[in-house]
C-alpha cells in the first residue's frame, strides 16, 4: 500500500475511525452549480440587501429560508364516547359532538374514517372465523363418511 493509504487505513484495509475515503467530497461537475458555489456568500448577501431595500421577491426568498413552512396542528379533542356501544352508536356520538360544537368537523371526519376502518377489520375477522367454522364442519362431515 502507498504511504498515504497506510495513514488512513487499518491493517485489514478498513478505514480508520474518523477518516473519510473521500475527504474532498464529490466534485461539482455542473458548471452552473460550480459558479453558484463559488459565489454563494455574495449571492446570499445580495438577496439580503435587496430584501432590505424592499424587493418583495427577495424578501420572500430570505424568509422562506429562515421560517419553516406553516403546518396546521390538530389539538387533542376529548369526547365522552361510550366504549361499550357498537360502532354505529359511536359514530352517532361523534356526529352529535360536532353538532354541539365539542369537536371540529375535520377531526370528526378523521374519527369517522377510523371507525369505518375498524368496521372493515371487524368484518374481516368475523368472516375469517365463520370460514374456519365452515371448514371444520366440512372436515368433520368428510371424516364421518
Amino acid at each position: 500500500m502507498p504511504d498515504s493509504t497506510q495513514k488512513t487505513r487499518q491493517i485489514d484495509g478498513k478505514w480508520k475511525p474518523g477518516t473519510s475515503g473521500n475527504p474532498t467530497g464529490r466534485p461539482i461537475s455542473n458548471p452552473a452549480r460550480r459558479l453558484l458555489a463559488d459565489n454563494s456568500e455574495k449571492l446570499v448577501q445580495a438577496a439580503i440587501d435587496k430584501a432590505l431595500d424592499g424587493d418583495t421577491a427577495a424578501l420572500n426568498v430570505c424568509l422562506s429560508r429562515i421560517l419553516p413552512a406553516y403546518r396546521p396542528t390538530i389539538k387533542p379533542v376529548v369526547l365522552n364516547v361510550d366504549p361499550s356501544a357498537d360502532l354505529v352508536e359511536i359514530g352517532r356520538q361523534v356526529v352529535s359532538a360536532v353538532a354541539a360544537g365539542e369537536c371540529p368537523p375535520d377531526v370528526a371526519g378523521q374519527l369517522l374514517q377510523g371507525l369505518g376502518t375498524l368496521a372493515r377489520i371487524t368484518e374481516i375477522e368475523e368472516l375469517k372465523d365463520r370460514l374456519a367454522a365452515l371448514e371444520t364442519a366440512i372436515n368433520l362431515n368428510k371424516g364421518a363418511k
